[in-house]
């Protein structure tokens, strides 16, 4: 039994799919969507959604990366003095 419509599970899936990087996992929902009525407008807004959920680790990487780069040039610098 299902507490949620099936509707809700295909968009979850969706967004789930752009997070987990699952192309056959992503064309599958889509369609799934389609089929079960799911509007253009909610599937962007799944897909919006996974995308945030996505790009928020792929920023903190980033953003350590350039940090870890600063606080290196930063000793660089007091060093050079």
């Amino acid at each position: 039994m299902n507490i949620l419509e099936p509707k809700i599970v295909e968009l979850i899936a969706i967004g789930s799919s752009i997070a987990g990087n699952c192309l056959p996992c992503l064309r599958y929902h889509f369609a799934e969507a389609i089929k079960l009525g799911c509007t253009i407008q909610e599937i962007e807004e799944a897909i919006k959604i996974g995308k945030m959920v996505k790009e928020k680790p792929i920023n903190d990487i980033y953003k350590l990366a350039d940090d870890l780069i600063s606080r290196e040039k930063e000793k660089l610098t007091m060093e050079n003095k």
